[in-house]
């Protein structure tokens, strides 16, 4: 499997892969001049396309190790273009409901997450450790649920949101699209689109263009 990624989230990811078997991994960073040639002295970091292509030519499946939903999608974007097949990674730790869950293609769901019965993941979403999606939350593409974070029941998150660590979201609220929710908040009304929210309660910071 090729990781898109070898700082950061993929050093998490790695922990997470290793866990459920996976062991011929092999990284991808074109962007960072201080890359190791292997990660651990054992995982390969490729540094061009070429070799990139080359690697999922034998094993198409590609996992998304970096955080941010936006940087994300563009690297879903890169592996389809090199023949490549985004992969999720679940970790074994992960309660994931039996009853009507869906979970999209390219989903990073760490240790510990708990996901309820009746839950949608849209495509390339990072949910991140000890974070729990309560019953019928949806989770749009490309958006980011940070450490601890809690989605109650019937919560709705835009595409390329993120939910800060630890912020609480009461039940039926809506998060729109591209909107970032601080580290700690209670959410307790509607975020608008492109909007920044935080404290308790949260408040309006700040429209992103």
């Amino acid at each position: 499997m090729l990781v898109l990624g070898a700082r950061g989230h993929a050093i998490e990811l790695l922990q997470v892969l290793e866990d459920i078997g996976e062991t011929d991994l092999y990284f991808y960073d074109d962007v960072s001049p201080d890359a190791p040639a292997q990660l651990f002295g054992r995982y390969p970091v490729l540094r061009s396309p070429a070799e990139a292509m080359q690697h999922l030519h034998h094993d198409p499946r590609a996992a998304l190790g970096i955080g941010g939903g936006r940087l994300r999608a563009q690297l879903a974007g890169r592996v389809r273009q090199w023949g490549g097949q985004l992969h999720s990674v679940v970790a074994h730790s992960a309660n994931v409901g039996r009853h009507a869950v869906v979970l999209e293609p390219g989903l990073n769901v760490m240790q510990n997450v708990m996901v309820s019965n009746e839950v949608f993941v849209g495509e390339g979403s990072l949910i991140n450790a000890r974070a729990a999606l309560h019953h019928n939350v949806v989770v749009g593409r490309y958006c980011e649920v940070s450490p601890g974070a809690q989605l109650l029941g019937h919560v709705r998150v835009g595409n390329y949101s993120q939910v800060g660590a630890g912020a609480v979201v009461l039940p039926r609220i809506t998060i729109g699209q591209g909107a970032t929710v601080g580290a700690g908040a209670v959410v307790t009304r509607h975020v608008a689109d492109n909007e920044v929210v935080a404290g308790v309660p949260a408040r309006p910071l700040l429209r992103k263009a």
